[in-house]
């Protein structure tokens, strides 16, 4: 979902993010807290140094320890603070792979989908590191052979991301079933599993992965509060780790990591028992609508999903770019996708969903803007 967010751009003209992975809804509860605050003096007070509070229902909810959650600003924030830091440490911990490391900038690999949230392989290959691509075919609905995550760390060890359920395909790319194996078998990996999208899931479909850092040393999990408890504007993320390496990453921070609000506000989302209900009915709904509206659309593909957003591809050689210029002049930014490590996705564009006046207004905009550019 997404909510209603206009930016203004260089022409001052408002823009409707249908691009972006904002979610919809807050919680009733969340929406509750805000309406507790009435006095000048409400926020003048600081919780914890660590968040202990926050920390604790995260841990409770997720199957984790208290220690083993690490909160920052924003999921963002903690893959740009983690991953440099996960590989370095990771490429001196072994001679051999800081030989590779000087020899090739190959002592760590990062092993992830072709078509997955790009910021990760792009960056790192902007860094010269070495970027495994594993094929991740739209012919198979965007299904990841974990065969393929075997074959490269039979090669060496590595560090596996895979966002789960995917970004921006929305398919679940790997189950507990699948994972399990490959985290006991290479103990000397990393497997950072992205569930940034993963409470769009119905759980009785797809059991989430988290608690599974409580039981291996080898796996990582993050999460946000920004998509389906719909508080993007907090900014506010977390990482599961082992302990050692959350007491690392706290070391380099400040304390006093979130404030009273943010804290009250994602312990009530992760709190309120009705909301992620209500929520994925929602998308579920709006989905179908989106869809069957894309249907009538001629060379135009669209996939399934059970995120809030829907992958689109062109397939009679229109491209992206030219369909996010003709939405921008129409008020509504949607997602295009930039080449990394020699992989082009020119026919691909994403659509975030939003509440059902602005689904249809995307659809009419889409109309227009697919028609003019036959």
């Amino acid at each position: 979902m997404n909510a209603m967010n206009p930016q203004k751009t260089n022409d001052s003209k408002a823009v409707l993010n249908l691009g972006l992975n904002d979610g919809t809804y807050m919680p009733q509860a969340c929406l509750d807290v805000l309406k507790s605050y009435s006095s000048r003096t409400d926020l003048r007070n600081y919780t914890t140094a660590d968040n202990d509070p926050l920390r604790e229902a995260i841990a409770e909810k997720d199957g984790v320890r208290p220690d083993q959650v690490f909160l920052r600003s924003g999921s963002g924030h903690i893959l740009k603070q983690v991953v440099p830091w996960l590989i370095k440490k990771e490429i001196k911990s072994s001679t051999a792979r800081i030989f590779r490391h000087l020899v090739s900038k190959n002592g760590f690999p990062i092993i992830t989908p072709r078509l997955t949230y790009s910021k990760v392989p792009a960056k790192a290959a902007g860094l010269g590191l070495t970027v495994h691509l594993m094929p991740l075919p739209p012919e198979s609905g965007f299904k990841l052979d974990p065969n393929h995550i075997e074959d490269c760390l039979r090669k060496q060890d590595g560090l596996v991301y895979i966002v789960n359920p995917n970004n921006p395909t929305g398919t679940v790319l790997i189950t507990r079933d699948e994972l399990e194996p490959l985290l006991q078998r290479y103990p000397r990996s990393r497997f950072w599993i992205d569930e940034a999208y993963v409470q769009y899931c119905d759980p009785s479909q797809h059991r989430p992965l988290s608690d599974l850092v409580s039981k291996y040393d080898n796996m990582l999990c993050s999460r946000t509060f920004s998509f389906a408890y719909g508080l993007a504007g907090l900014r506010m993320g977390y990482l599961l780790a082992p302990e050692s390496s959350v007491a690392e990453l706290n070391a380099q921070l400040v304390d006093y990591r979130f404030g009273t609000l943010k804290e009250r506000m994602a312990m009530a989302a992760i709190g309120d028992a009705e909301h992620l209900e209500f929520l994925r009915n929602e998308c579920a709904e709006q989905r179908k609508v989106l869809r069957d509206g894309m249907a009538s659309f001629e060379g135009v593909e669209t996939f399934e999903s059970v995120t809030n957003f829907i992958l689109c591809r062109f397939t009679d050689g229109r491209t992206a770019s030219a369909l996010y210029d003709a939405m921008m002049e129409r008020g509504i930014r949607i997602k295009k996708f930039a080449s990394y490590n020699g992989e082009n996705f020119d026919e691909y564009f994403r659509l975030t969903l939003g509440v059902a006046e602005e689904n249809q207004r995307l659809l009419q905009t889409l109309e227009q803007a697919l028609s003019a550019l036959k």
